[in-house]
């Protein structure tokens, strides 16, 4: 890290830029460039590049798998295009393809015999947001199994849930590809990014599990509430609180009593308990992420 002191004309505060930077990207007198001002109060300076448009992508296959075409249509969705087509040498059955859970949630896609086709202006800023949206909807999912076990209004909850994991991959690759102005750092985008995986994992095997593992479920929703707390305390701009080494174990611990509560030889029960420990992983990677950057 260089260290530059801060000059002062009048009411104007200035530093010189490295030369050697300024080289490298071309910054002459006449160079205009973006300043971001980032959660933590950090400034980006970035050099003024020629806005990268959107494009859009056509593909031709002749591949008829259900599985594989699903695949395609979601990494098409996810990446940041302005439209996509995917052309089938073949007639496909429409029906096969809307079997797919996930591809029910997705906006303005249209299935035919003979193509796939979307043209969307769907962008996202604020992946925090939508991580405490799902946060929450799985905590209401929760609570819905444990007290009233409705399937239908279930169902409905599982498609959103789906669908806020796919914006929120849509905004982190956008991000990344076009330099969105996203106010996280690229650390945080790499967690909540994780941590939305893992919530999907566990909402698709809760809904799974036999009724009659309340103790189970219960434990999950103690965890999924300490989670949207920490979501909404941490991530929101207007309540801004530190996610701290403490708070990451209290986490921990109400993950690791969720492993106590599976009983027999549940696959389902081992994989909710498995993506729990694996969010509490990324949370302490967080907290300590977040300890580092404040003794800079």
């Amino acid at each position: 890290m260089e260290i530059r002191k801060v000059q002062k004309t009048g009411n104007m505060h200035y530093l010189y830029l490295p030369t050697s930077w300024c080289k490298k990207h071309k910054i002459t007198a006449d160079t205009n460039i973006s300043i971001n001002q980032l959660q933590d109060g950090t400034l980006s300076i970035i050099p003024k590049i020629a806005e990268q448009k959107e494009k859009s992508i056509t593909l031709k296959i002749s591949e008829d798998n259900p599985d594989i075409i699903h695949k395609l249509i979601i990494a098409c969705y996810i990446n940041p295009a302005s439209s996509f087509k995917i052309i089938f040498e073949n007639e496909i059955k429409p029906s096969s393809l809307l079997d797919q859970k996930r591809l029910i949630s997705l906006e303005n896609v249209e299935i035919d015999n003979k193509h796939i086709s979307c043209e969307s202006d769907v962008t996202i800023s604020d992946p925090a947001s939508l991580l405490r949206t799902m946060s929450r909807k799985i905590k209401n999912l929760l609570a819905l199994i444990i007290s009233n076990y409705d399937e239908e209004i279930i169902t409905r909850y599982e498609d959103e849930i789906d669908k806020s994991k796919l914006l929120i991959d849509k905004c982190v690759i956008s991000a990344m590809t076009f330099s969105k102005q996203v106010k996280m750092t690229m650390i945080e985008l790499y967690y909540i990014s994780i941590i939305s995986r893992e919530l999907e994992r566990i909402v698709d095997n809760i809904i799974l599990l036999d009724k009659k593992e309340k103790v189970l479920i219960e434990s999950c929703a103690a965890a999924i509430n300490s989670l949207n707390q920490i979501l909404e305390a941490t991530t929101d701009a207007s309540r801004k609180t530190e996610l701290d080494i403490l708070t990451a174990i209290d986490f921990i611990k109400k993950t690791l009593q969720i492993k106590t509560q599976i009983t027999g030889d549940s696959n389902k029960a081992r994989n909710i308990s498995n993506s729990f420990i694996n969010i509490a992983d990324v949370i302490t990677d967080w907290a300590i992420t977040n300890q580092i950057e404040s003794r800079d």
